[in-house]
């Protein structure tokens, strides 16, 4: 059976916005979008103020109780297992800047807090910052997202010297950073479950597992962190599983150096 899909039409006189024909439909063919309200309208469904029309309110209603539905049916467990809570901030002792930056020194400096770096960073790693010495000049955090070796962006838009500008291959080779593992974090030691994020996760191959028994090879393992090569990237901290504070997190380094 042929059905010409032009030829549809909804009866607006009958339809009461509940949407379950977008549920239904198999080939996503139909969409909700707001459309204007007409202005041939009687004056029974305007209103006598000329206010919105029954139908026009009714489907902004709609609208907004399916947004508040998909709103309450987002997981806020793992399963009924744990509540599933959102990272924290590390308290950082040294600022991490991005690569290209070269030092916290030449950020300050040259730093104008144009935000060009942080509207465009795709991961949401750079923010401006809160503190007073540094204020609204870019920082970076890695609860949300991590800096991935690809992108390049913010030493693109910087008019002013204060993030240079560097392709993926230069970028490969500098540490804004240095992983710390904090052990009373780890899953590992807290709930006596195996994990694997940061070591598998981790670009230059900076994390190693070992043994937390020496004396025994089919313990639970535990993340060494080789220093001369991590880069700072964020990977580790970003994937950890341990809420609300990761169990490995970075500290910046105030001169990026090569690795």
């Amino acid at each position: 059976m042929f059905i010409d899909m032009k030829n549809l039409s909804i009866d607006k006189s009958r339809c009461v916005s509940c949407f379950k024909c977008m549920e239904k439909c198999k080939f996503g063919a139909m969409k909700y979008a707001p459309v204007k309200i007409r202005h041939e309208a009687t004056s029974e469904e305007n209103g006598a103020n000329g206010g919105v029309s029954r139908r026009g309110f009714l489907s902004i209603a709609g609208v907004f109780a399916l947004t508040q539905t998909a709103k309450a049916q987002q997981p806020k467990g793992d399963g009924g297992l744990a509540d599933i809570l959102d990272k924290k901030v590390p308290a950082r002792k040294t600022l991490i800047v991005p690569p290209g930056a070269g030092s916290l020194r030449n950020m300050n400096k040259r730093c104008t807090a144009c935000q060009l770096c942080v509207s465009v960073c795709p991961t949401d790693v750079l923010r401006p910052s809160a503190k007073l010495a540094t204020l609204m000049q870019p920082e970076m955090s890695y609860e949300k997202g991590y800096c991935r070796p690809e992108c390049t962006k913010c030493s693109q838009v910087c008019p002013t010297g204060a993030i240079r500008a560097i392709t993926p291959a230069d970028k490969s080779a500098i540490s804004i950073g240095k992983a710390v593992w904090i052990k009373d974090n780890c899953i590992v030691n807290r709930d006596e479950v195996q994990c694997n994020n940061c070591a598998n996760n981790c670009p230059t191959g900076a994390i190693t597992l070992v043994a937390i028994s020496q004396k025994d090879e089919s313990s639970l393992k535990i993340p060494v962190i080789d220093g001369e090569l991590c880069l700072g990237c964020g990977a580790c901290e970003n994937l950890c599983p341990a809420r609300p504070f990761s169990a490995i997190y970075v500290e910046g380094n105030v001169v990026h150096h090569s690795v």
